[in-house]
């Protein structure tokens, strides 16, 4: 596998996927030479400077796209033209128009292409899933969701959250596919409104969206990035990836935030950035912060500490029951209360490269290909458009989960 853009995504991928067996990472693609120095020291392979090099490497089968949001596009098609497999990050292009070349590239080529990274590989998600297909609950009913955290006043550039719609395009992708894959995938239409509540930031803040599947199924998607309340505190303060999460993240985050002075905050922000990349700091390691920033977020603990992943608050209503996540299972809410134990199964990042090798190697199904992410960002998409003109949009390119 190698790695195309060794930015802030590098910093996370890497070591999540570096110690699996099935895999070698063996080249990597930057502008910048200090990452590139840096992948060599700490992973070994070749660098390069141009994403056009690595395609052509015969020492990579794969390649991972972690590169901006505004060159997903230009650069899966570079891998996919060179017959390279390719995983890229959300989203997975900024228009429905370049997801459609992309899958034309894939299929025409005869390669694999994987749209990640999203909360739909969590185990507790795939559970719920299976429980709704077995049929042990009845009927699936409606689908309801939740997020409130710190996003938008998170230390992200501005020109980041310009090209991502702020919340809807970057964090839009894991509540979407997260509904679209216990719905059964096939959304008919929907009907939202967006705000840009956080004036000192572009792109917008939160958004509130009701879609209608197919079948009649409803569901409401609700997501607000302001760092005010924080739906957290309805799970037992458990954060995004399992770990313990402060109870004061939210305030520590707007409190940073308001700290930089409004002449010098994006030239501290694009600063910090910097120091997140994969280059400034070795793997595993904290990134720099600027004097007086205070820490909080995920609190280390033991891993006997380890959840599984929360994002957000989920119910799910069916004919004879709802359910909802435990700290480390599944909750059934029928005559009586109980819990199902979810195991810790591969998830993230690892999740996302186990699919791809079984697709490549055993020859199984993707569900999570080109085709599934195009109907993820047609949905998010649809949100803006149905946000802009106050009307519902119908949607054409939908597929089933498998």
């Amino acid at each position: 596998m190698g790695f195309a853009g060794l930015g802030e995504a590098a910093t996370l991928v890497l070591p999540e996927i570096l110690g699996l067996p099935y895999i070698k990472v063996t080249a990597a693609a930057d502008l910048r030479r200090d990452a590139l120095e840096r992948f060599q020291q700490e992973v070994g392979g070749k660098v390069y400077q141009k994403i056009e090099d690595l395609a052509r490497s015969p020492d990579v089968d794969a390649i991972y796209i972690a590169t901006p949001h505004e060159f997903h596009a230009q650069h899966t098609l570079t891998a996919l033209e060179n017959r390279k497999h390719v995983i890229v990050e959300k989203p997975m292009a900024l228009s429905l128009e370049d997801c459609e070349k992309m899958n034309d590239a894939a299929a025409k080529y005869g390669v694999k292409l994987l749209c990640g990274h999203t909360h739909s590989f969590d185990p507790p998600i795939r559970k719920m899933r299976e429980i709704i297909r077995s049929g042990e609950l009845g009927r699936l009913c409606m689908i309801h969701t939740w997020n409130y955290n710190d996003f938008m006043v998170r230390p992200y550039p501005d020109h980041e959250l310009r090209m991502s719609h702020g919340v809807v395009l970057n964090q839009g992708p894991h509540q979407v596919d997260v509904v679209r894959l216990l719905g059964g995938g096939m959304v008919r239409s929907v009907r939202a409104m967006a705000g840009r509540w956080e004036k000192s930031r572009p792109g917008e803040t939160g958004y509130t969206c009701y879609i209608e599947f197919v079948d009649g199924t409803p569901a409401t998607l609700v997501y607000n990035g302001a760092g005010f309340f924080d739906t957290a505190e309805l799970f037992w303060w458990i954060g995004e990836g399992g770990l313990p999460r402060y109870t004061e993240k939210n305030m520590l985050g707007r409190r940073n935030y308001r700290s930089l002075k409004e002449g010098e905050r994006e030239k501290v922000i694009a600063e910090m950035k910097e120091q997140m990349r994969f280059g400034r700091a070795g793997l595993g390691k904290e990134p720099a912060m600027p004097p007086g920033w205070e820490k909080g977020g995920y609190r280390p603990g033991d891993p006997k500490e380890m959840h599984q992943p929360f994002f957000g608050l989920t119910v799910v209503t069916c004919e004879k029951g709802e359910m909802r996540q435990s700290p480390d299972g599944i909750y059934i809410y029928g005559d009586e209360k109980r819990e199902i134990p979810v195991g810790k199964a591969l998830r993230g990042r690892k999740a996302e490269v186990m699919e791809l090798y079984e697709a490549v190697v055993n020859g199984k199904p993707m569900f999570h290909d080109g085709k599934w992410g195009e109907a993820t960002l047609e949905v998010c998409f649809a949100i803006l458009q149905s946000a802009a003109e106050r009307r519902e949009v119908f949607l054409s390119r939908q597929v089933a989960a498998v």
